[in-house]
């Protein structure tokens, strides 16, 4: 007797769910903690609107920053706490693309872009849509349609494209140096010790940054 196959779709859901933790468990660099205590600063050519309204439109060139945290495009869209106008709730920036990056506490600099960045102040999270990528240099790079990156945790998660896949690249664990050479052997009694010749060394190898 045959045994039944499994759903197509049911087992799509359940890949996706595994490569979804897989991304979460491997983006556990703690954010900076101190950058959601600091100011949002935005810059652009030009806006349009108010506080008041809830909504500001910035057009040329813009730039946001808060603390180590960077993110530019070409153009964004603010939108104001309802419960208080003088702090942002979100900032959504486009670009072709637009680009974040920030420091984190142990010094990595991770920095991303896509389409869409949407920046939820208040829930401390990056959303970026449309040809995500996330680098978290030393560490590893996040690729897909859509990525979330916590500003507070350094955690990501993944999502793919209708019918498409999300992809991870790890970077290998530094190998440990070579031990050192022996001490070179002495000669016969009364001669002068022998020395090994001395070896060229290496061409020192230089890497390329995202």
């Amino acid at each position: 007797m045959s045994m039944p196959r499994s759903h197509p779709s049911r087992t799509r859901i359940e890949l996706l769910a595994l490569l979804v933790a897989a991304l979460c468990a491997c983006g556990v660099a703690q954010g900076k903690q101190s950058d959601r205590n600091q100011p949002i600063n935005i810059n652009a050519s030009s806006f349009a609107g108010s506080q008041d309204s809830g909504k500001i439109v910035f057009t040329g060139s813009v730039t946001m920053d808060q603390g180590t945290f960077h993110a530019d495009g070409a153009q964004a869209t603010g939108y104001t706490d309802p419960d208080d106008t003088s702090q942002w709730q979100r900032v959504v920036l486009t670009g072709s693309p637009a680009h974040f990056q920030q420091t984190q506490d142990n010094g990595t600099l991770v920095h991303g872009q896509a389409a869409t960045i949407d920046y939820k102040v208040s829930e401390n999270t990056v959303i970026l849509t449309g040809n995500a990528s996330v680098v978290q240099q030393g560490r590893g790079e996040f690729h897909g349609e859509k990525l979330v990156y916590n500003t507070d945790t350094g955690e990501i998660q993944g999502t793919p494209a209708s019918g498409g896949r999300v992809h991870i690249t790890l970077q290998p664990r530094s190998k440990p140096a070579p031990a050192s050479a022996k001490p070179a052997a002495t000669g016969a009694a009364g001669s002068a010790p022998v020395s090994a010749p001395a070896s060229t060394p290496a061409p020192a190898s230089t890497t390329g940054t995202h």
